[in-house]
């Protein structure tokens, strides 16, 4: 889990998908919900992960986990 003092990385796993601005490690957590079957494709799974961290745990969300 995400601790407040931890350096903010991006405000959307969509945005930072696009922008290209994501860590193998992110691309990797994508990649895994893709595998998992949970999502089609990358671009979905960055959305998911977006609406998860708003609707779930927004701090987390914004430090990439």
């Amino acid at each position: 889990m995400a601790q407040i003092h931890e350096r903010h990385e991006f405000n959307s796993w969509a945005l930072a998908l696009e922008a290209e601005a994501l860590t193998p490690e992110q691309m990797a957590v994508l990649q895994e919900l893709v595998h998992e079957g949970k999502v089609a494709n990358l671009k979905t799974a960055a959305h998911f992960l977006d609406w998860q961290g708003e609707a779930i745990d927004s701090i987390e969300h914004l430090y990439g986990h």
